[in-house]
């Protein structure tokens, strides 16, 4: 059943995903997402993440790149596949710069851990808003645990 967002702007709310390993942030970001008013699934399992993904539209995915039990690189570049419309949103505790590459490569926006919530909620926003979060010159929003947004080129 799908519900209204607070704003009114939608009659359906978007559907958004999350995927992290620690149960505690996937509960805090599926609680925050949730009474934001968007549909949230929440899953540390990347194989139900790809079922959902195969099975559900989504309009947003937030997926951690530095999983412990499985390769959150992998699990992005499945989600581009199988759901090519689906924006995706990567975040991960380590910036390293191939993390950040893979990220400006695979995915609209990153977020590096810890990050505030107001950034994760004004990413989402922008990204749901026009369904994307490139701009006209197809960069794409970087934010950094400094507060920092970097826009990086698409290619």
């Amino acid at each position: 059943m799908a519900c209204s967002r607070k704003n009114g702007d939608h009659q359906e709310s978007e559907r958004i995903l999350v995927y992290d390993d620690e149960q505690v942030i996937l509960d805090l970001l599926a609680l925050v997402l949730s009474r934001e008013g968007y549909q949230v699934a929440a899953t540390p399992c990347d194989e139900e993440a790809l079922g959902l993904v195969s099975a559900q539209r989504f309009d947003l995915a937030i997926t951690d790149l530095g999983l412990r039990r499985s390769n959150g690189c992998k699990l992005v570049k499945m989600i581009r596949e199988l759901s090519p419309d689906t924006t995706v949103v990567a975040i991960s505790a380590y910036p390293a710069r191939e993390v950040v590459r893979f990220a400006r490569e695979n995915a609209q926006a990153f977020l590096q851990k810890p990050f505030a919530l107001s950034d994760l909620l004004s990413v989402v926003r922008e990204a749901l808003g026009d369904g994307s979060l490139a701009n006209a010159r197809g960069e794409r929003t970087i934010a950094s645990q400094e507060g920092l947004q970097v826009t990086a080129g698409s290619g």
